[in-house]
């Protein structure tokens, strides 16, 4: 459970999730029904293998932090070499996923997404191998999206993470809520970290989706996607 819930307050999360959100978006143009019918067939078969390598990266990522759960239950290691080990782990996989699909990358926060009251933070590094960005005005990508990741100390993490979340006024996630709630419901270890969102993932989506994260380690993921436009752009590649 504690593994889970740290993957999805993960850069590794988001970088999936963008992953999956672009697999589909190509730009429509004029052709015949049957060159339509052949750019389809091509399209489906890379996105289908694009998202099953994805997979596989994650089911390697999963299988080594289970190895690591493992270990630590039966004492062969302890909780802080736990923790480092896995953080190894998440950052060595994410970082294999982020270069195997070759996003942009993004240096900074665009107008956008500042418009939308969001800033950067702080006191922190832009981790230029995690960013992502994507641009209504690429007609390859066809919608707005910002994924920013940030490392440095743990406590400037969460006092810029707050501070942004109360700026754009971005609320607690209620997964986050729940899962600290639970944590000490059965005395169990705290759930380090902090989750804002303004959706439900997978659930209910806000018009632009924002989360603003920190984890564990003190790293600080701001995302942002126009999920109107995106869906826009999936339909007009539908048809």
């Amino acid at each position: 459970m504690k593994t889970f819930i740290s993957f999805c307050f993960s850069p590794l999360f988001w970088s999936f999730l963008f992953v999956f959100l672009l697999a589909s978006c190509e730009a429509p143009k004029e052709e015949s029904q049957t060159e339509k019918f052949e750019r389809d067939l091509q399209s489906f078969n890379k996105r289908m293998n694009n998202i099953g390598q994805t997979m596989d990266i994650l089911d390697a990522m999963q299988s080594e932090l289970d190895k690591l759960e493992i270990q630590r239950a039966e004492g062969k290691i302890s909780e802080a070499e736990f923790n480092e080990r896995s953080n190894e782990v998440k950052d060595t996989y994410g970082r294999a996923l982020a270069k195997k699909d070759n996003l942009q990358p993004a240096n900074g926060l665009p107008q956008w997404a500042a418009r939308l009251g969001l800033s950067e933070p702080t006191g922190l590094v832009l981790d230029a191998s995690f960013s992502q960005i994507t641009s209504v005005d690429n007609s390859e990508e066809g919608f707005n999206s910002v994924l920013l990741v940030y490392t440095g100390a743990y406590e400037v993490s969460m006092k810029e993470a707050a501070r942004i979340a109360r700026q754009a006024g971005i609320p607690l996630s209620k997964d986050f809520i729940q899962a600290k709630e639970l944590s000490e419901t059965y005395n169990t270890t705290p759930v380090k970290g902090v989750a804002y969102m303004n959706f439900d993932p997978f659930i209910k989506d806000a018009p632009i989706n924002i989360s603003i994260t920190v984890d564990e380690t003190g790293m600080l993921t701001i995302s942002a996607v126009d999920v109107e436009q995106m869906r826009r752009q999936f339909d007009e590649t539908a048809r």
